[in-house]
């Protein structure tokens, strides 16, 4: 008797255990997968360039990317590998490569540029129209560089915008500097410098200058070629 009553109890402590764990796997199975998320730098990029990306895009209807090295070879690379330099880009040191990220069905591309500002790295995001070399918008910032010296005044619009329309001039300066009455950079485009941040208005003319020299390769090889 006290051997069937055991078993009884046994047999009743399985199911309930089996019933449990059968429960626990279909809660496992309920729970929803997380859902992909694209990197924010990705869709800040995209919005630059006036393109909204969604985490369901698939990028590679969207956008190519693409690396030039300090020799000025351009190759294709990995979204990863451009997001990395994009990041070192705004980061202290100079670069060894810059990103490229072009945008499909549309002409644009936008580019890096940085330099060192009075007291620390500047940098910007150029919009080139890569069949023209145009540059169709411009975004300046800064980091550790000293505000009370007018660090700010390069990411008002009333500045960014002065570069806005310009054509990139592969044998002399894009941009000349206009300060304090004086013309201190000879230009095909004359900016008005920033009142009190004399050293880093020249800064940002030297980064826009030389820096987009740094895609000359790439720019040329974009042009159409003449029929």
């Amino acid at each position: 008797m006290k051997i069937k009553l055991t078993l009884l109890i046994l047999a009743l402590f399985l199911s309930c255990k089996q019933k449990t764990d059968s429960s626990k796997t279909e809660e496992l199975a309920q729970e929803p997968t997380p859902a992909y998320q694209l990197p924010q730098a990705l869709k800040e990029i995209a919005e630059f360039a006036s393109i909204s990306l969604t985490d369901s895009t698939d990028v590679s209807k969207v956008m190519n990317f693409k690396v030039v090295d300090t020799t000025g070879i351009v190759a294709k690379t990995t979204m990863d590998e451009a997001l990395s330099l994009y990041k070192t880009v705004m980061e202290p040191g100079t670069s060894t490569a810059l990103p490229i990220f072009e945008f499909k069905g549309t002409p644009n591309s936008l580019l890096m540029v940085s330099e060192k500002g009075f007291g620390g790295k500047i940098w910007g995001k150029v919009l080139v129209d890569k069949t023209t070399s145009e540059i169709t918008k411009v975004a300046f910032d800064h980091k550790a560089e000293s505000d009370e010296y007018g660090a700010d005044g390069i990411t008002l619009s009333s500045f960014e915008d002065q570069f806005i329309g310009s054509k990139i001039d592969w044998t002399e300066n894009t941009f000349g500097l206009h300060q304090s009455g004086k013309t201190l950079v000879d230009g095909n485009t004359t900016i008005d410098g920033i009142s009190g941040a004399t050293v880093t208005s020249q800064a940002v003319l030297k980064m826009m200058n030389e820096g987009l020299q740094k895609y000359s390769g790439y720019l040329n090889q974009s042009k159409p070629s003449n029929p």
